[in-house]
C-alpha cells in the first residue's frame, strides 16, 4: 500500500465518523424537540378549559363569596371584584382563542 492509499482512507474514516456525529446530533435534536412538542400538547390538554357559563357561575359565587365574607371592608372587597372580573375575562378569552385555534384552518 502506498501513501496515497493510505491517507485516502484516513480522510475516508474522517469524514465517515464527521457524518455519523452529525447524524447523532441531529436525531438528538429531533428527539428533543419531539418530547417539547409532546410536553406542550400533554400540557394544554390538562389546561382547565371552562365555558362562558362556567366561568360566569364561578364569578357569581366568588362575588356573593367577597360579600358574605368582607362586608365591612368595602375597599378591600371591590379590589377582589376587580380581580376576579379580570380573571373572568381572561377565562372567557382563553377559552375563545383555544376555539379559534383549533377552527383556523391550516392555511391562516
Amino acid at each position: 500500500m502506498d501513501i496515497n492509499t493510505i491517507i485516502l482512507v484516513i480522510i475516508l474514516a474522517v469524514m465517515i465518523y464527521a457524518i455519523s456525529e452529525h447524524l447523532k446530533d441531529k436525531n438528538a435534536d429531533a428527539e428533543s424537540t419531539k418530547q417539547k412538542t409532546i410536553s406542550e400538547k400533554e400540557d394544554l390538554s390538562n389546561e382547565e378549559v371552562s365555558t362562558y357559563g362556567q366561568v360566569q357561575e364561578r364569578k357569581k359565587q366568588l362575588i356573593a363569596l367577597i360579600e358574605n365574607n368582607l362586608s365591612e371592608h368595602p375597599e378591600e372587597s371591590e379590589q377582589l371584584k376587580d380581580i376576579i372580573e379580570d380573571w373572568a375575562e381572561l377565562k372567557i378569552e382563553a377559552f375563545q382563542n383555544r376555539r379559534s385555534w383549533v377552527r383556523a384552518s391550516p392555511s391562516d
